[in-house]
């Protein structure tokens, strides 16, 4: 039953992926329904039984994935005492578990519903992602009206990111798509990386 979860969502959702590059629809509505519908692929399964395979994916699929260039400036903000929070539309435990293994306390993902110990497959709205990033991240910050924007930065590699970059004073596009690498360029913000090298 778990595996078939997976694969219905993988059978409704990986044929947005050539609809949005051929510009049939947008990657902003792509991307939301693919977060939305993500908790599917949980669905009735406990908080432990979700863990392991959060454990699992974080180690043997996100890990390997971080590039050491933006691992070395997560290490810079560390060492220099900046209060680090990872913000991502993926799950939010996937993302807390993310998180602990590269040593970041705080999180700020896209909440599952939990009904009677078990996940509905539904997630809480706003999903964590274009404008719903930074009012999931604002919420986390518990709306601080005094919270130092302006001397914050923030990292991201979708132009959907744009709202959240934005907000900051610091905003650095890494790794970017070309819409979110044009609209840098064109702010005068800081660019790490080129898409497509490792």
């Amino acid at each position: 039953m778990k595996r078939a979860l997976l694969y219905f969502y993988l059978a409704t959702h990986l044929p947005m992926w050539p609809l949005w590059r051929m510009g049939i629809i947008p990657e902003a509505t792509a991307r939301g329904l693919w977060a939305r519908h993500l908790g599917w692929t949980v669905r009735g399964w406990t908080r432990e039984e979700a863990a392991v395979a959060f454990a699992w994916i974080a180690e043997r699929y996100v890990q390997p994935l971080v590039r050491p260039d933006v691992k070395a400036r997560l290490r810079e903000h560390q060492a220099a005492a900046h209060r680090v929070i990872l913000v991502s539309g993926t799950l939010a435990p996937l993302l807390a578990e993310i998180g602990r293994q590269l040593g970041v306390e705080e999180t700020v993902g896209t909440p599952l519903v939990l009904q009677s110990g078990r996940y509905t497959g539904g997630c809480e709205l706003p999903i964590c992602q274009g404008t719903g990033k930074v009012l999931r991240l604002e919420a986390h910050l518990h709306g601080r009206r005094r919270f130092p924007w302006s001397q914050s930065y923030a990292y991201a590699d979708s132009y959907t990111d744009i709202p959240l970059l934005e907000r900051v004073g610091h905003p650095v596009a890494v790794y970017a798509d070309e819409q979110l690498a044009a609209h840098a360029r064109g702010q005068g913000w800081e660019i790490m990386g080129i898409n497509g090298c490792r």
